[in-house]
């Protein structure tokens, strides 16, 4: 997920150089070029909240799916859109920044991502677990200010690690949280040390209740023991991608919501065709049976990477 967010980073700073091309200029296609539509995210219907699918109103940002609103910081302006979903479970799901009209530049940034806890190639149980493998990837040239460390944010607990460069005079400060089975992490980057320790205090107007409304989290439990009925979905085009889905079982063991977080159009219409047959043992809680929400792989399986 670290290594999306700074390549993200890196796009943006290209997307912004080639912005600056004269406006009437339209882009051609080289002759014999085919634009191919790739893999996207896809859901079994338009109404269930998706993690992809927030949205800036006013002065803050809100995402549904995880019952987020976030107050943006006052002077930072909402930035371009960054990549769909991978298919490793990372969302990038907005960014914004501080521009220093003074000296003309951008003062600090910060990145707002989430890594589903299901799909990574490195997997992690936990928001705390992935913050102190950040801390453990720092590399020598770069100097740990703080962290990782425990922290209080408006009732909620965020794992905190903060390191910056030295020789540019660059800082990071990365907060994460566990919610809905992802890593929810606010990355903050800057030269600029007191933009950045407001932009932190800010943090404390964000809203992100326990998920009390939201379908219990269990890894795994599309597991062939819990399974009483499937039938496979036919692939025609066999594209060697791999394709994660998160399905949502009511609690009558009955696939309720379909969310494809990478797939070609023909493989979402097959596999949630087939995803609705299926039926599940009722997951239970005390004896009583409860709605769940659970990930499965089709296509190529992932390679995962060793730690």
């Amino acid at each position: 997920m670290w290594r999306l967010i700074r390549h993200t980073l890196s796009s943006l700073f290209v997307l912004c150089i080639g912005l600056s091309v004269d406006a009437g200029t339209v882009p051609v296609v080289p002759n014999g070029v085919i634009l191919v539509k790739g893999a996207a995210p896809g859901a079994s219907d338009s109404v269930t909240p998706l993690p992809e699918e927030g949205k800036v109103t006013g002065d803050r940002y809100s995402n549904a799916y995880f019952n987020l609103s976030y107050p943006i910081p006052a002077g930072w302006t909402e930035q371009p859109a960054g990549p769909p979903p991978s298919d490793g479970g990372s969302y990038v799901l907005t960014q914004f920044a501080f521009w220093d009209r003074e000296q003309q530049r951008v003062r600090a940034q910060v990145l707002v991502s989430a890594q589903d806890l299901f799909f990574g190639a490195n997997p992690a149980p936990s928001a705390k677990e992935l913050t102190a493998s950040l801390r453990r990837g720092v590399v020598p040239q770069y100097e740990i200010e703080r962290g990782p460390e425990e922290v209080k944010i408006a009732g909620r607990t965020f794992y905190r690690v903060a390191y910056g460069s030295p020789l540019i005079g660059f800082h990071w400060r990365v907060l994460s949280t566990d919610a809905r089975c992802h890593a929810l992490t606010f990355t903050f980057t800057g030269r600029d040390k007191a933009t950045l320790d407001a932009a932190e205090r800010a943090m404390r107007g964000i809203s992100l209740p326990k998920e009390s409304d939201a379908p219990l989290c269990v890894k795994g439990y599309a597991h062939d023991d819990n399974i009483v009925e499937k039938s496979e979905p036919y692939l025609a085009t066999h594209r060697f991608n791999t394709i994660p889905v998160r399905v949502t079982i009511d609690v009558e063991g009955r696939v309720k919501h379909v969310h494809l977080l990478a797939a070609f159009s023909d493989q979402s219409q097959a596999i949630i065709a087939a995803l609705r047959a299926w039926r599940f043992k009722p997951y239970l809680v005390d004896g009583k049976p409860a709605e769940v929400e659970t990930g499965l792989v089709f296509g190529k399986p992932r390679e995962v990477a060793r730690r």
